[in-house]
């Protein structure tokens, strides 16, 4: 009994030390955050001919399934880009007459021309924090990018040209620091990367053939790009310096329009490698490319 007496403050002190103290030298569960959707939620938009007539606006699920028609008017819509916050696309229409920046909601609904220029805009692209858009544009008859807010305000122009130089498709880097864009100042089209005033223009790629669309990786490492520098349109990617240059597709077809998955796992891209443009998916070292869209009509311009 006395023995009993000793042992039952000796357990109860134990047992309040578990209750208590203890748990201060408990690890806590990591708990692992999600992927990031990014601007598509997880959908690819594009663009696709199968309605006939003209080139219009659809959305996708990323394997493909329930596509989805997002713009319905008699002209060309193309060159889709989603929001950083997946609430809006941007893209290009010559539905008035001339080639516009228009932005509509995710669904479709409520599209508005941003640029209203009597010249021609064409290629846009978000900046990381949804507040500006970046497009190029022929307005001041030499191909230049611009920038403006993303209500369609304060249009600045970036870069000057050495005649008959163009400067298209910009690409805003996942920092907010830096555009890429192509150019032909050099006589061939070439990626270039310069800081978001235009200043610093810096040339990344060097070679006889063409090199457009350039596609920043989501950690900001790599640029993806269409190249037909080996005789055919191939999809490539390097270093955000130009070193590494790797080709990712490496067929006989076509290859262009790459476009990172927001976690940086996939890229999507189009090929005409089955007889027909069709929007594919691959691996980012350029394994197991998979066919999404599968249709008789021409299918281009995914946007993640």
């Amino acid at each position: 009994m006395k023995q009993k007496m000793i042992l039952l403050p000796i357990l109860l002190l134990l047992f309040s030390f578990i209750g208590t103290g203890c748990s201060s030298l408990i690890t806590p569960t990591a708990t692992i955050a999600p992927t990031p959707l990014g601007g598509g939620l997880g959908k690819i938009a594009f663009v696709s001919f199968r309605d006939g007539g003209y080139y219009e606006i659809y959305v996708m699920n990323a394997d493909g399934s329930n596509p989805t028609r997002l713009s319905n008017n008699p002209a060309t819509d193309w060159a889709p880009t989603w929001s950083p916050d997946g609430k809006e696309i941007a893209f290009t229409s010559l539905r008035y007459g001339n080639e516009e920046i228009y932005v509509m909601n995710a669904d479709g609904s409520n599209p508005l021309n941003l640029t209203n220029n009597a010249g021609s805009d064409y290629k846009s692209d978000w900046s990381p924090d949804g507040k500006k858009i970046a497009f190029d544009s022929y307005r001041d008859k030499n191909m230049e990018i611009y920038v403006m807010n993303a209500d369609g305000s304060n249009q600045i122009r970036l870069t000057i040209s050495i005649n008959p130089g163009w400067n298209n498709e910009p690409a805003w880097s996942p920092d907010g620091e830096k555009i890429a864009f192509t150019t032909n100042r050099d006589g061939n089209n070439e990626i270039y990367v310069m800081n978001v005033n235009g200043s610093d223009q810096t040339r990344l790629t060097d070679n006889s053939g063409w090199d457009n669309e350039p596609n920043w990786s989501p950690d900001g490492q790599k640029i993806a790009f269409a190249s037909n520098r080996d005789g055919n349109w191939e999809i490539y990617v390097m270093n955000v310096d130009g070193s590494n240059l790797l080709n990712l597709t490496n067929n006989a077809g076509n290859d262009s329009y790459p476009a990172w998955s927001s976690d940086g796992q996939k890229i999507a891209f189009a090929s005409d490698r089955d007889g027909n443009w069709e929007i594919y998916m691959m691996n980012t070292d350029g394994s197991n490319p998979i066919n999404l869209t599968n249709n008789p009509a021409d299918d281009r311009y995914p946007a993640w």
